[in-house]
């Protein structure tokens, strides 16, 4: 079942079988970017469709970006096709304004 997480970013929360991870896909429209961020454990994102662009970084169809509490950041869809990810995380993401904060307990991101 696909959901509205703000904006025109929706996602698709998958079952997972451990307990521990969470798997999701998401849908962004081109140029529209995810909070500022860090995590409190591992995110691995797999490009499915369209582009991740994270700083100078530019993650198409079939690249994995994996980020954890080291990484601070601000991942945008790219360009062009609308942006459809894979993304899986073993604990919340920690978001760096309050209203992301807010919006990401609401997903539970």
């Amino acid at each position: 079942k696909w959901r509205s997480i703000g904006g025109k970013v929706r996602q698709c929360i998958l079952p997972t079988t451990d307990g521990k991870a969470s798997a999701r896909l998401l849908t962004i429209p081109p140029g529209t970017a995810v909070p500022e961020h860090t995590h409190s454990g591992q995110e691995i994102i797999l490009v499915l469709q369209g582009s991740v662009v994270d700083g100078d970084a530019v993650y198409g169809p079939g690249d994995v970006q994996q980020a954890d509490a080291d990484v601070t950041h601000m991942p945008a869809a790219g360009p062009g096709d609308v942006c459809i990810c894979l993304l899986v995380t073993d604990g919340p993401l920690k978001f760096t304004g309050l209203l992301p904060k807010l919006a990401g307990l609401f997903a539970k991101l």
